[in-house]
């Protein structure tokens, strides 16, 4: 039981990270392309309530803890040294450079060309971090054992020429675009911001097709990097069909202006394609060479598992970001009164 248990707790850790820091990444990036490059500070403003030194330290401590996780599997690190040190070393050294970036953009006086360029670099540094951290699920479809304890180079070179590489890349910065644009017109909304509101509902929905693109770019890379994990998708595809369904209603609402349930069905959405793409990856953490306890492996892949997760993990991410927008507001309150 204790296994299951922690089985759900990384995957819900996992998951609400995976929205979470796109939703911070994302809001980090707009806000540098809005008042930095388009010159619009005045429109983007609301989007500076949202972003706290907190969500820095909750970086650092998911990349701490992913890197812990990696390392409680021996044969992992002892096969797979140099790539998974390359993704922890460079994800650690991304996120505290961003979280660094972050403070002095805050404490140097606005305007003055050093609080720019630490401004942009917040913004810019955001996007690699989570790309950074893909990584591990290029090198978990196989084909990376040759070089899991050889010199860095020969690393780099296979995984810069390797298409699932990219898809990966592609789909992980699409979905910081994506997610934090849905975010941002359902938060844009709830202040009752119109302009803002107009502003990000045009960049939803055109982010919402190079999203349906970058996940079939996904779906071929797979294919040609691990059929079998391709064909076991292709068995559960129900998954992703709801997926692409919650996709297409969530879009569907943003076009007509309704705003409520967006953001609940974006969770729906990577909820089922994460789960989808976890589920048909078992047993293997990394094919063909590390497996996890069948029994593990089994459980993980019934009906209990998904229901636990998709009761659990949706709600528990909604209650986070409902007291995050609650406390973004209170504080736009207090600024704007003093």
């Amino acid at each position: 039981m204790v296994q299951q248990l922690i089985m759900i707790t990384l995957w819900i850790i996992i998951y609400g990270y995976m929205i979470t820091a796109s939703i911070e990444f994302g809001t980090g990036f707009y806000l540098f392309y809005g008042q930095l490059l388009i010159k619009q500070e005045r429109l983007y403003m609301p989007l500076q309530n949202w972003l706290s030194p907190v969500s820095e330290l909750i970086n650092i401590g998911f990349v701490l803890i992913f890197t812990a996780v990696i390392g409680l599997s021996p044969e992992i690190v002892l096969n797979f040294q140099t790539p998974l040190v390359f993704c922890a070393v460079l994800a650690i050294l991304l996120t505290v450079l961003k979280g660094a970036f972050f403070a002095m953009a805050e404490l140097l006086p606005k305007g003055r060309k050093a609080s720019k360029f630490f401004f942009a670099g917040n913004g810019v540094l955001g996007i690699f971090i989570p790309t950074v951290l893909s990584i591990t699920l290029v090198i978990s479809e196989g084909g990376f054992s040759i070089y899991g304890a050889g010199g860095l180079f020969d690393f780099l070179t296979y995984m810069f020429s390797n298409l699932y590489f990219w898809s990966v890349m592609v789909i992980a910065i699409v979905s910081i675009f994506y997610i934090g644009a849905m975010h941002l017109v359902c938060f844009a909304s709830l202040i009752g911001n119109r302009k803002l509101t107009d502003h990000f509902r045009t960049i939803a929905l055109f982010m919402s097709m190079p999203t349906v693109l970058a996940s079939g770019f996904v779906f071929l890379g797979i294919e040609l990097q691990n059929p079998d994990h391709f064909l076991a998708m292709l068995g559960d595809s129900w998954l992703f069909m709801f997926s692409l369904i919650c996709l297409l209603v969530a879009v569907t609402l943003v076009f007509l202006r309704k705003y409520r349930f967006v953001f609940t069905l974006v969770m729906l959405q990577y909820f089922f394609a994460f789960f989808g793409y976890t589920v048909t990856h078992l047993p293997f953490l990394i094919y063909p060479d590390i497996v996890i306890d069948s029994q593990l492996s089994n459980w993980g892949q019934s009906g209990w598992f998904f229901l636990i997760t998709l009761i659990t993990a949706p709600t528990l991410l909604s209650l986070l970001l409902l007291m995050r927008r609650r406390g973004v507001l209170r504080n736009a309150a207090f600024r704007k009164s003093n």
